[in-house]
């Protein structure tokens, strides 16, 4: 009984609670719809909250937005100063390696002047440029008529050095044995095509590959790596020989020589080998008083004959701009249609004689840096007296690079 007047009690309590938070919800809805300027200050207040919040929200966006700016900025900074750095240091480098070449030239002109020249044992340094370079050593080797160079090029300087590159370098001095008995001698390949050439003589080429075609070679054929690069003759002794015979074609000269400035019709300075005085300038030979020395024709470009040359003679020497650039291109030789060439080509570059119906016929001997080319309707004979003249000459050889390496 007394639970039950309790729960009675209990469920009164209740419901009287509901009634007074009704009315009071009553009162308060009542008294905002009977108050505008309360209804209004409420709603302005919730619309400032609102508006605090996203003011926070786009506060922390930015600052957000700002951190990622920076870390771009940061990365973008880093990245830049980094390939900077391996820029400059790629530069230094490259430096470094033309201060090398700088001594390995250096020591071509002190071998040049004395191939026995090794700076009394001790090495080398000089400063050019941004750096400085060093010739370590010159020792004899590894064959005959050859020296080999250690060189360093180093940047900023050899006693603190930040970079360093360092090389080896072979030069040689030398005409190799046999360089007057051929017809045709390159330092790269031989090219024999057709059926119509014809070679007179011995053939040898400093190419690998077997010489193929040979059916209407007379002589021996050789291939021999050895004889690569071409022998480099003394280019300004037969520059001063052809000069002293009026004998020097550059690009203007060449254009007039099938009319009014034609080559030398003869292999002999003077038109025959025993001079007949008075002789012509440059033409008797300073050892062998009485006797015509070659016409030394020196050709400073590329050499292209085309059409009937004629009879041409002499030694020609194509090398190109070798005195004042001789690190320049190898210079060719062309010669396309008919004639005789009653002489010797010296060539540094590639031989190339597409013969045309009539024929075209040398009559000496062919000598070529990188390759030589019978095409066509072409004759090559080796001959011996015209051999022995330029060989009497006594050209000097001149020092050239045969290898180059880095270590």
């Amino acid at each position: 009984m007394r639970r039950l007047e309790c729960t009675g009690r209990q469920k009164g309590v209740e419901q009287m609670d509901g009634k007074e938070l009704g009315a009071k919800h009553s009162v308060h809805s009542t008294s905002l719809s009977t108050d505008p300027e309360r209804a209004k200050r409420v709603e302005g207040s919730a619309l400032s909250t609102k508006k605090a919040a996203e003011r926070g929200i786009a506060l922390v966006s930015a600052y957000l937005g700002a951190m990622i700016l920076l870390a771009s900025g940061a990365v973008f900074i880093t990245r830049s100063v980094t390939e900077s750095r391996a820029a400059l240091r790629a530069r230094d480098s490259e430096q470094a390696l033309h201060l090398a070449d700088a001594a390995v030239a250096r020591t071509g002109k002190e071998l040049a002047a004395n191939f026995n020249w090794n700076n009394g044992g001790v090495p080398l340094v000089a400063t050019l440029g941004p750096g400085q370079y060093e010739v370590q050593s010159v020792v004899n080797g590894p064959g005959a008529d050859e020296r080999t160079a250690t060189v360093v090029g180093y940047i900023p300087n050899r006693a603190a050095p930040e970079l360093q590159r360092k090389v080896e370098a072979v030069v040689r001095q030398r005409i190799p044995p046999n360089f007057y008995d051929y017809a045709l001698y390159s330092a790269g390949e031989i090219d024999l095509n057709g059926n119509a050439y014809d070679v007179n003589g011995d053939i040898i080429a400093g190419d690998q590959d077997p010489i193929t075609n040979t059916d209407n070679v007379s002589g021996t054929i050789t291939t021999d790596p050895t004889i690569s690069p071409l022998a480099k003759l003394s280019f300004s002794q037969l520059y001063d020989w052809a000069a002293a015979q009026g004998h020097v074609y550059d690009a203007a000269r060449l254009a007039n020589v099938k009319t009014t400035d034609p080559f030398p019709s003869s292999f002999w300075c003077g038109g025959a080998q025993v001079i007949i005085p008075p002789a012509p300038p440059g033409c008797e030979d300073p050892s062998n008083p009485g006797v015509a020395m070659p016409n030394v024709v020196y050709v400073t470009t590329d050499l292209a004959l085309n059409g009937n040359i004629g009879t041409i003679g002499g030694f020609y020497v194509v090398v190109g701009d070798v005195l004042s650039n001789p690190n320049g291109d190898p210079n060719d030789t062309t010669i396309n249609g008919n004639g005789q060439i009653d002489g010797v080509i010296y060539t540094t570059g590639e031989f190339r004689v597409n013969g045309g119906a009539g024929g075209l016929n040398v009559e000496g001997g062919v000598w070529a840096g990188t390759q030589a080319r019978l095409n066509g309707n072409a004759t090559v004979t080796y001959n011996s007296t015209y051999m022995d003249a330029i060989q009497a000459m006594n050209i000097n050889a001149s020092v050239q690079l045969v290898l180059w390496r880095e270590l």
